[in-house]
Protein backbone atom coordinates (compact mmCIF):
# COMPACT_ATOMS: atom_id res chain seq x y z
CA UNK A 1 0.00 0.00 0.00
CA UNK A 2 1.65 3.20 -1.19
CA UNK A 3 0.28 6.50 0.11
CA UNK A 4 1.17 9.90 -1.40
CA UNK A 5 0.08 12.30 1.36
CA UNK A 6 0.85 15.61 -0.33
CA UNK A 7 -0.87 14.78 -3.61
CA UNK A 8 -3.84 12.98 -2.08
CA UNK A 9 -4.57 15.73 0.45
CA UNK A 10 -4.08 18.62 -1.99
CA UNK A 11 -6.31 16.96 -4.58
CA UNK A 12 -9.04 16.31 -2.02
CA UNK A 13 -8.95 12.57 -2.67
CA UNK A 14 -10.25 11.63 0.76
CA UNK A 15 -8.75 10.03 3.82
CA UNK A 16 -5.21 8.72 3.70
CA UNK A 17 -5.27 4.93 3.99
CA UNK A 18 -2.96 4.80 7.03
CA UNK A 19 -5.81 3.96 9.40
CA UNK A 20 -7.10 1.21 7.11
CA UNK A 21 -3.61 -0.25 6.87
CA UNK A 22 -3.41 -0.37 10.66
CA UNK A 23 -6.86 -1.98 10.90
CA UNK A 24 -5.93 -4.76 8.47
CA UNK A 25 -2.33 -5.28 9.58
CA UNK A 26 -0.81 -3.81 6.41
CA UNK A 27 2.53 -2.01 6.59
CA UNK A 28 1.94 1.33 4.85
CA UNK A 29 4.56 3.00 2.68
CA UNK A 30 5.00 6.61 1.58
CA UNK A 31 5.59 7.95 -1.90
CA UNK A 32 5.80 11.20 -3.86
CA UNK A 33 3.48 11.91 -6.77
CA UNK A 34 3.20 14.71 -9.34
CA UNK A 35 6.60 16.14 -8.39
CA UNK A 36 6.18 18.78 -11.09
CA UNK A 37 3.79 20.39 -8.61
CA UNK A 38 4.44 18.93 -5.17
CA UNK A 39 7.66 18.43 -3.24
CA UNK A 40 9.56 15.34 -4.29
CA UNK A 41 11.02 14.33 -0.94
CA UNK A 42 9.97 11.86 1.72
CA UNK A 43 10.59 14.31 4.56
CA UNK A 44 7.51 16.26 3.47
CA UNK A 45 5.51 13.07 3.07
CA UNK A 46 6.45 11.85 6.55
CA UNK A 47 5.38 15.12 8.17
CA UNK A 48 2.09 15.30 6.32
CA UNK A 49 1.24 11.64 6.87
CA UNK A 50 1.98 11.78 10.59
CA UNK A 51 0.08 15.05 11.07
CA UNK A 52 -2.91 13.74 9.15
CA UNK A 53 -3.13 10.45 11.04
CA UNK A 54 -2.84 12.16 14.42
CA UNK A 55 -5.63 14.51 13.38
CA UNK A 56 -7.83 11.69 12.06
CA UNK A 57 -7.37 9.51 15.15
CA UNK A 58 -8.20 12.31 17.58
CA UNK A 59 -10.89 14.07 15.54
CA UNK A 60 -13.79 12.30 17.32
CA UNK A 61 -12.41 13.54 20.65
CA UNK A 62 -11.97 17.06 19.28
CA UNK A 63 -15.52 17.03 17.89
CA UNK A 64 -16.82 16.35 21.41
CA UNK A 65 -15.00 19.45 22.60
CA UNK A 66 -12.49 17.43 24.65
CA UNK A 67 -8.70 17.57 24.67
CA UNK A 68 -6.87 14.50 23.32
CA UNK A 69 -4.64 12.84 25.90
CA UNK A 70 -2.60 10.59 23.60
CA UNK A 71 -1.11 10.47 20.11
CA UNK A 72 -1.47 7.21 18.23
CA UNK A 73 1.52 7.51 15.88
CA UNK A 74 5.12 8.48 16.57
CA UNK A 75 8.00 9.92 14.58
CA UNK A 76 9.53 6.43 14.53
CA UNK A 77 6.34 5.12 12.90
CA UNK A 78 6.72 7.71 10.15
CA UNK A 79 10.34 6.71 9.64
CA UNK A 80 9.26 3.09 9.20
CA UNK A 81 6.64 4.14 6.66
CA UNK A 82 9.36 5.86 4.62
CA UNK A 83 12.16 3.29 4.95
CA UNK A 84 11.87 -0.37 5.93
CA UNK A 85 8.16 -0.64 5.00
CA UNK A 86 8.95 0.54 1.48
CA UNK A 87 11.75 -1.97 1.15
CA UNK A 88 9.42 -4.73 2.34
CA UNK A 89 6.70 -3.71 -0.13
CA UNK A 90 9.22 -4.01 -2.98
CA UNK A 91 10.37 -7.42 -1.78
CA UNK A 92 13.77 -5.99 -0.83
CA UNK A 93 13.57 -5.99 2.97
CA UNK A 94 16.51 -8.40 3.27
CA UNK A 95 18.69 -6.11 1.14
CA UNK A 96 17.80 -2.50 2.00
CA UNK A 97 15.55 -0.37 4.19
CA UNK A 98 17.46 -0.52 7.48
CA UNK A 99 21.02 -0.56 8.77
CA UNK A 100 21.87 -4.20 9.40
CA UNK A 101 24.97 -6.37 8.81
CA UNK A 102 24.84 -7.95 5.38
CA UNK A 103 22.47 -5.40 3.86
CA UNK A 104 23.41 -3.13 0.99
CA UNK A 105 24.90 0.17 2.13
CA UNK A 106 22.08 2.42 0.92
CA UNK A 107 22.49 5.20 3.46
CA UNK A 108 21.67 8.87 3.90
CA UNK A 109 23.40 10.97 6.55
CA UNK A 110 21.29 13.84 7.87
CA UNK A 111 22.83 16.61 9.93
CA UNK A 112 25.31 19.39 9.55
CA UNK A 113 25.14 22.90 10.95
CA UNK A 114 21.55 23.80 10.01
CA UNK A 115 19.10 25.04 12.62
CA UNK A 116 16.88 22.05 11.84
CA UNK A 117 19.49 19.69 13.24
CA UNK A 118 19.96 21.35 16.61
CA UNK A 119 19.55 20.69 19.44
CA UNK A 120 19.67 16.91 19.03
CA UNK A 121 17.48 15.59 21.83
CA UNK A 122 15.58 13.07 19.72
CA UNK A 123 17.07 11.91 16.43
CA UNK A 124 13.84 10.47 14.99
CA UNK A 125 11.87 13.58 15.92
CA UNK A 126 14.50 15.88 14.41
CA UNK A 127 14.48 13.99 11.12
CA UNK A 128 10.71 13.74 10.79
CA UNK A 129 9.65 17.14 12.13
CA UNK A 130 12.58 19.38 11.20
CA UNK A 131 14.77 17.99 8.43
CA UNK A 132 14.52 18.78 4.73
CA UNK A 133 16.40 17.48 1.71
CA UNK A 134 18.88 20.33 2.28
CA UNK A 135 19.94 18.63 5.50
CA UNK A 136 21.04 15.45 3.71
CA UNK A 137 24.82 15.73 3.87
CA UNK A 138 25.87 12.34 2.47
CA UNK A 139 24.20 9.70 0.31
CA UNK A 140 25.60 6.24 -0.35
CA UNK A 141 24.08 3.86 -2.89
CA UNK A 142 25.34 0.30 -2.53
CA UNK A 143 28.31 1.73 -0.64
CA UNK A 144 29.19 4.26 -3.37
CA UNK A 145 29.11 7.90 -2.30
CA UNK A 146 26.90 9.96 -4.63
CA UNK A 147 26.52 13.02 -2.38
CA UNK A 148 29.26 14.41 -0.19
CA UNK A 149 29.04 17.33 2.24
CA UNK A 150 25.72 18.42 0.72
CA UNK A 151 26.82 18.35 -2.92
CA UNK A 152 26.06 15.76 -5.59
CA UNK A 153 29.12 14.03 -7.01
CA UNK A 154 29.65 14.01 -10.76
CA UNK A 155 26.65 16.26 -11.47
CA UNK A 156 26.91 19.64 -13.20
CA UNK A 157 24.06 21.30 -11.32
CA UNK A 158 23.96 24.48 -13.42
CA UNK A 159 23.78 22.47 -16.64
CA UNK A 160 21.14 20.15 -15.18
CA UNK A 161 18.93 23.07 -14.09
CA UNK A 162 19.30 24.72 -17.51
CA UNK A 163 18.28 21.48 -19.22
CA UNK A 164 15.23 21.26 -16.93
CA UNK A 165 14.13 24.75 -17.98
CA UNK A 166 14.65 23.91 -21.67
CA UNK A 167 12.72 20.68 -21.28
CA UNK A 168 9.80 22.47 -19.61
CA UNK A 169 9.61 25.01 -22.41
CA UNK A 170 9.71 22.27 -25.04
CA UNK A 171 6.94 20.30 -23.30
CA UNK A 172 4.72 23.38 -22.98
CA UNK A 173 5.31 24.25 -26.64
CA UNK A 174 4.09 20.80 -27.70
CA UNK A 175 1.09 21.09 -25.37
CA UNK A 176 0.10 24.45 -26.87
CA UNK A 177 0.20 22.96 -30.36
CA UNK A 178 -2.57 20.50 -29.52
CA UNK A 179 -4.27 22.28 -26.61
CA UNK A 180 -4.85 25.95 -27.45
CA UNK A 181 -6.68 26.62 -24.17
CA UNK A 182 -4.64 25.55 -21.17
CA UNK A 183 -6.49 24.67 -17.95
CA UNK A 184 -6.72 27.73 -15.69
CA UNK A 185 -6.06 27.79 -12.01
CA UNK A 186 -8.99 26.07 -10.26
CA UNK A 187 -11.77 28.62 -9.79
CA UNK A 188 -15.48 28.22 -9.02
CA UNK A 189 -17.52 28.03 -12.19
CA UNK A 190 -14.78 26.84 -14.56
CA UNK A 191 -16.39 24.66 -17.23
CA UNK A 192 -13.70 22.05 -17.86
CA UNK A 193 -15.99 20.05 -20.14
CA UNK A 194 -16.51 23.05 -22.44
CA UNK A 195 -12.76 23.65 -22.47
CA UNK A 196 -12.16 20.02 -23.44
CA UNK A 197 -14.70 20.28 -26.29
CA UNK A 198 -12.99 23.44 -27.56
CA UNK A 199 -9.57 21.77 -27.52
CA UNK A 200 -10.88 18.66 -29.25
CA UNK A 201 -12.45 20.75 -32.00
CA UNK A 202 -9.20 22.70 -32.45
CA UNK A 203 -7.22 19.45 -32.67
CA UNK A 204 -9.58 18.12 -35.35
CA UNK A 205 -9.15 21.16 -37.61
Amino acid sequence: MSISPETELNMGMGRLALGKCRAFGIRPTLSCDIVSLNSGDLFSQMRLALAYQRFADNDPINQRGAMPQTLTCSARDALRWATCNGADACGLELQIGSLRPGKSADIIVVGGDSFAGHPRHDAAGSVVFQATSQDVRYVLVAGRTVKRDGSLIGVDLSRTLARAEQSAEAVLARVRQTTPVLPPKPLPGVDLEAMARHNLAAAMR
